[in-house]
């Protein structure tokens, strides 16, 4: 999965993926989001390339550099990505969902 590699690499270059979205001008929840829902347009993984300072070829598994792909698979290890994953998208629609209404919050005020 592309946040998978992603995560590794951030790990590797010892910076949280906040910084990688303001490096790439997006907020933090849009782009954890679209790397779990692997909906990440190509020119941003371009750009993500090119701030984490590796081919764009690493984000496709195929190619992934031998520090990500030689990791040992864990009987059930999939589900528990999945899981995972699954954990990391409600936390991103909950963010989405507060500042949807802090909006509608600021609009009221403003009436």
């Amino acid at each position: 999965m592309l946040k998978n590699i992603v995560d590794k690499l951030l790990k590797e270059h010892s910076r949280p993926l906040s910084w990688l979205a303001g490096q790439m001008d997006m907020t933090s929840e849009g782009l954890r989001l679209s790397l779990i829902k692997g909906s990440i347009k190509y020119n941003d993984l371009k750009r993500m390339s090119t701030v984490l300072d590796v081919p764009v070829s690493v984000f496709f598994s195929e190619h992934a550099p031998d520090s990500i792909a030689s990791e040992d698979k864990v009987q059930y290890g999939g589900l528990k990505s999945e899981l995972a994953s699954c954990r990391e998208v409600i936390e991103a629609l909950k963010g989405q969902l507060k500042d949807k209404e802090r909006i509608i919050n600021l609009i009221t005020k403003s009436e």
